[in-house]
């Protein structure tokens, strides 16, 4: 039986180990000296002129040396030792699939907290939940002895869609409406909503700025044209599957000749690319339709205001942001796709209810409340950062963020303590109180009535 690569302490049965690592380090695919000696058995049992060859080369110079010869000859060598079993490879998908009732637990508790970190979020937020109709892929060159990876998440072994490559499916959609390429731009446009300064004294110059680059980012145009970071963070989605079980679908390339450029006689003796060539069936792991993906984006709503108030004004009771984002994930969903092989239609998704988007203080989550409470840290260490604006606090090992209005940190910290922050961007041994909720803690104020 072919075994993993793995130490011989750590046994043979893995099926309670996460599906990436059944798919990983304990794929059982690899030759190994009991495989090769049931090989030479079953070869000197066949009544053929092969097997008396072999029956007789086994009784005069043993297993030894008839493995050896067996796998140095051209015609059905024998594998060698961890050279992979194609039989077994075949078998593997089998193991692979199920989710056992303790991934499909540890699924539901990452997005429970991811949702719940969502909701402690003092800045605004955006959610969207989705369901497949159609089977999901992500990953797939990575590289494996299967042939086809698949991008799963560590440590838990988990599938799931990272969150940059949500960022990329949105923005490439935004960008595609923005140029009229669908017809209704939906409100996305090239123009410019804003702009920055770069540079200093004589050689400041003014960076317009369309609603594509304030949300997403602006990419450098050229060598002096510098990157602009973007308010928008998009979260890992963490999909609840649907069955718990994933699905093993197979493409079946048959231009090989074409790609190789390869003569043969299968293939015509052309290497044009035609549909005649030798099919090469290939299994790859998909999400199965009818799995729940939800989206979370997290904006940085104080530079939002800064640099692009008009997208943070409300259009019919929703920011203009969250109206444009909503847009380009719904057209995403029906025209685009999330993940790989979106072109023969991989990754298709349909809105889930609630038909508008919902903001991290409106959405009503069915999970778990995590109660909040006050603490007191009477010596804690602020750091100021001027670019961003941001304080943060660190206390015994612990970190606290202000959300609030900086003006009104600076009158609760005093003339005098204001002034030495920001001209060392820190400062020591101040009493705050913080409002702890789970493992998120955000400054509320300064516990001083001295300043």
């Amino acid at each position: 039986m072919p075994i993993a690569a793995v130490p011989h302490y750590m046994g043979k049965d893995f099926s309670s180990a996460s599906p990436g690592m059944r798919f990983g380090m304990y794929l059982s695919i690899w030759t190994n000296r009991t495989d090769q000696e049931h090989e030479v058995q079953d070869r000197a049992n066949q009544r053929s002129r092969e097997g008396q060859e072999v029956a007789s080369m086994l009784q005069r110079d043993g297993m030894d040396a008839v493995i050896q010869a067996l796998t140095l000859q051209r015609r059905r060598p024998l594998p060698s030792l961890w050279q992979k079993n194609d039989f077994a490879s075949r078998r593997a998908w089998e193991g692979i699939c199920k989710l056992s009732a303790e991934d499909a637990k540890i699924l539901q508790s990452l997005l429970a907290r991811q949702q719940a970190a969502f909701t402690c979020q003092g800045t605004t937020g955006f959610s969207l939940r989705a369901t497949t109709v159609a089977p999901f892929t992500t990953g797939l060159g990575n590289e494996h002895p299967l042939e086809n990876g698949f991008a799963f998440l560590w440590p838990y072994g988990l599938p799931y869609l990272p969150g940059s490559g949500v960022k990329g499916v949105v923005r490439r959609t935004a960008e595609e409406l923005a140029e009229g390429i669908w017809g209704d731009t939906c409100g996305w446009s090239h123009d410019p909503v804003s702009s920055i300064e770069h540079g200093t004294g004589a050689d400041t110059t003014r960076i317009a700025l369309s609603a594509i680059d304030v949300l997403f980012g602006r990419e450098p145009q050229g060598k002096d044209s510098p990157a602009v970071r973007g308010v928008l963070t998009f979260w890992d989605v963490i999909p609840q599957i649907a069955g718990n079980s994933l699905m093993v679908e197979i493409m079946t390339p048959h231009q090989t000749h074409y790609y190789q450029q390869r003569t043969d006689r299968q293939s015509g003796g052309s290497t044009s690319p035609h549909d005649s060539g030798q099919p090469n069936p290939i299994s790859f792991l998909t999400i199965p339709p009818g799995s729940t993906f939800v989206f979370h984006v997290i904006c940085d709503a104080e530079r939002l205001k800064r640099i692009a108030p008009s997208l943070f004004q409300e259009e019919n009771g929703t920011a203009r942001w969250q109206n444009l984002l909503h847009t380009a994930f719904i057209h995403a969903f029906s025209w685009v796709g999330f993940g790989a092989k979106t072109a023969v239609g991989y990754g298709a998704m349909k809105i889930s209810t609630p038909e508008s988007p919902s903001t991290n203080q409106q959405k009503n989550l069915d999970i778990h409340q995590i109660q909040e409470t006050t603490e007191q840290w009477p010596q804690a260490y602020l750091k100021y950062d001027p670019g961003s604006q941001k304080i943060t606090a660190t206390f015994e090992g612990r970190q606290a963020t202000f959300l609030g209005q900086i003006h009104e940190f600076w009158q609760q910290l005093g003339e005098e303590r204001t002034i030495r922050i920001k001209k060392k961007k820190s400062l020591g041994n101040i009493p705050i109180i913080v409002r702890k909720q789970g493992n998120y803690i955000e400054i509320i104020g300064i516990n001083d009535t001295s300043c």
